[in-house]
């Protein structure tokens, strides 16, 4: 595997938003290839969260039965909109605490609009946050990545199917369209 400083910038930044935009796709619908129904999907307030995740579920804001959200640093800045171009550094991890991707400081921020081409937990989860504010958000499955597992370069799996995702999400900027 090549170190991160190898892999040109442009390609880092393409596989950042793929990995936020959760555009892969399952053959067939069930687990087995089989009849049977999918598990339902993992409810995020029954989960035990690692202590490297932060996470205390009972002191965040519900926004739905699968999102919370957290304002870690209330920003001073443009309230963020959907439809808005932001550049942010976060970092995002699973429940055990086990870190899938990272971009933060010094690293140049990833910037994209807050639309639908992003997993629906960034979508729900970011607006009326504020530039320079720090969100933490916990996004249940179905409005992550569902039952699509995430995998590296090697065919890996660093997101498991019906994951519940931890992202802390320091806004940058905010640019209305």
């Amino acid at each position: 595997m090549l170190p991160m400083s190898a892999v040109p910038t442009h390609a880092r930044r393409y596989a950042a938003l793929a990995i936020l935009a959760g555009v892969t796709t399952v053959a067939g619908c069930s687990l087995d290839g089989g009849g049977s129904q999918l598990p339902p999907v993992t409810d995020p307030a029954t989960q035990t969260y690692a202590a490297e995740t932060g996470v205390t579920i009972a002191s965040m804001t519900r926004v739905s039965a699968q999102l919370y959200t957290q304002d870690l640093v209330v920003g001073t800045g443009k309230v963020v909109a959907v439809g808005d171009s932001i550049s942010v550094l976060y970092t995002g991890r699973l429940t055990t605490g086990f870190q899938f991707e990272t971009r933060v400081a010094p690293a140049a921020p990833v910037t994209f609009k807050l639309d639908t081409l992003l997993i629906r937990g960034w979508v729900g989860g970011l607006p009326n946050a504020r530039v320079g504010g720090r969100r933490r958000l916990v996004i249940g499955p179905s409005l992550g990545y569902g039952y699509n597992p995430r995998v590296d370069a090697q065919q890996r799996v660093i997101i498991p199917a019906n994951s519940v995702l931890v992202f802390d999400i320091e806004i940058v900027k905010a640019v209305a369209p």
